[in-house]
């Protein structure tokens, strides 16, 4: 037997309870439809005070801030699959252990810059980048429990994420598509729908402790910017200070990746199927109401 295939499990199956952390979120929105429609039962984590669950699906209270809460909403459930933002190392490790210590199987949601620059695959050992380099300390915390983790890119499509809350707005104030220091940077990237049916190949496949890319593509930086700017493109050099609207960001316009899905491919059957970025970014751009952005003040 293969490394790799050791890395697939018995899994977890149809009607399974599976209870999603970030439910009301942009990505955890498409995960728990395509958990239903895969036949699933989910239920979503409400925060007290944020974001209603859409009320289709029942809920559980809890608050990623709150261990204890966690241990005990994860109980009578099958799965848990972690969508909830990153906090920092000691509120992120305390939710993680709070979870293990449940007993229920776990998906833990990274980011693939934590992989770090050059050429990663899955099992590559990480060399995270030092704006999120302890998340590379609760990504193992949660495998060394049993936890699966998944690494996404560049999270795009259907309006939200990074390009919609941050670079459109700042698109919108300075007349062109940002980027930060030199062409050439390249970022993974995944559609937000490809990404909702990789969950649901980790939960029927991979096995406890294992690492997956959540990658259909690795695209360069600027190229990005070009289509968000509609062909108007700024590089904002490195000493100045970053725009507010991307600047939780810039320390990663010099991380340079390609990126690596083949294991999660070969052995999750996971196939995107959605556009690149850049053919899904200029067909939802298209559909923008227009806009002189000489008028932005």
């Amino acid at each position: 037997m293969s490394e790799f295939e050791v890395q697939v499990g018995a899994g977890i199956h149809p009607p399974a309870k599976v209870l999603i952390i970030g439910a009301a979120g942009y990505v955890g929105t498409h995960t728990a439809r395509a958990f239903v429609q895969s036949g699933y039962q989910v239920t979503g984590l409400q925060r007290p005070g944020g974001t209603k669950v859409p009320a289709r699906y029942p809920t559980v209270p809890g608050d990623l801030t709150d261990p204890a809460s966690l241990t005990r909403a994860a109980q009578g459930f099958d799965l848990v699959v972690n969508l909830g933002p990153p906090l920092d190392e000691e509120r992120d490790l305390a939710a993680i252990d709070a979870l293990l210590a449940s007993g229920v199987p776990l998906i833990h949601t990274s980011g693939s810059d934590v992989s770090g620059e050059g050429y990663r695959a899955e099992d590559t050992l990480p060399t995270p980048h030092p704006f999120v380099g302890w998340r590379d300390t609760v990504e193992r915390r949660a495998v060394e429990g049993g936890g699966i983790v998944v690494r996404p890119g560049l999270i795009y499509g259907n309006g939200g994420g990074v390009v919609g809350d941050m670079w459109i707005p700042l698109r919108d104030r300075v007349g062109a598509g940002v980027y930060i220091g030199e062409p050439g940077v390249r970022w993974a990237a995944v559609h937000v729908e490809d990404l909702a049916w990789l969950y649901v190949a980790m939960a029927a496949k991979a096995a406890p402790g294992t690492y997956w890319h959540g990658v259909a593509e690795s695209i360069e930086v600027d190229a990005i910017a070009d289509v968000i700017g509609g062909g108007k493109t700024i590089s904002w050099p490195l000493d100045e200070e970053p725009p507010a609207e991307i600047a939780v960001l810039a320390g990663l316009f010099r991380l340079d990746q390609e990126v690596s899905a083949v294991k999660t491919r070969h052995l999750l059957g996971w196939s995107p199927a959605y556009p690149s970025i850049v053919t899904a970014l200029r067909h939802e751009l298209r559909r923008e109401p227009k806009t002189d952005w000489r008028d932005r003040r």
